[in-house]
């Protein structure tokens, strides 16, 4: 019975000293600059869901981070300090003007941390600071990232913007899953070729 409580208080105490091990500085630095996560949930129907994968036949590029928000395709944001990110670009539309509402509800990385982008046409990674309207890391549940309305990523109809999913770090590589609850916004059926940063 001891021996079994000793067990118990030895595994709580490891558990706790996991959870409060400080995280990279990277990580710790771009959660700074972006200020606190929500662990925001979208509500509602879903209008469209896109699945893909990260592996390592992806392209890659370096992410940036920190960014505001700007509908006219000029958002301020850093480059991140970590580079050589595996990412996959969604082309999406909507047919009427909305803010953008999307969430990553899955992502089975190793670590699990997922970022998203959003940009205008067009998307060049050898040139990711050019042409952001919005990104995000952290707000949705955990390290999954997320679009609420209130961020103010609005869209127009007529224009192509290019979603982008990146994980946190390099040499991720998983499945993902983003579902969409804007009532127009739609994934575009188009192949836009992808350009490898070395």
């Amino acid at each position: 019975m001891k021996r079994c409580a000793l067990l118990v208080c030895v595994l709580s105490l490891a558990t706790v000293a996991l959870a409060q091990q400080p995280l990279d500085s990277v990580k710790e630095t771009e959660l700074q600059a972006a200020g606190p996560a929500h662990d925001y949930v979208l509500e509602g129907p879903r209008s469209d869901t896109y699945s893909g994968t990260i592996s390592t036949a992806s392209p890659i590029w370096n992410r940036i981070y920190g960014c505001d928000v700007s509908p006219t395709c000029a958002a301020t944001c850093s480059d991140s300090g970590v580079d050589g990110q595996y990412y996959e670009v969604i082309p999406i539309e909507v047919t009427a003007a909305e803010n953008l509402e999307c969430e990553v509800t899955a992502f089975q990385g190793t670590a699990g941390d997922s970022t998203i982008q959003v940009y205008c046409d067009p998307f060049d990674p050898a040139q990711p600071l050019v042409n952001v309207v919005a990104y995000d890391d952290d707000d949705g549940p955990g390290a999954l990232s997320i679009f609420v309305a209130a961020d103010g990523v609005l869209l127009q109809p007529g224009q192509t913007y290019y979603l982008v999913f990146s994980p946190f770090y390099p040499n991720e590589v998983g499945d993902f899953t983003i579902e969409f609850t804007s009532a127009t916004v739609h994934v575009v059926p188009v192949e836009l070729q992808s350009i490898g940063i070395e």
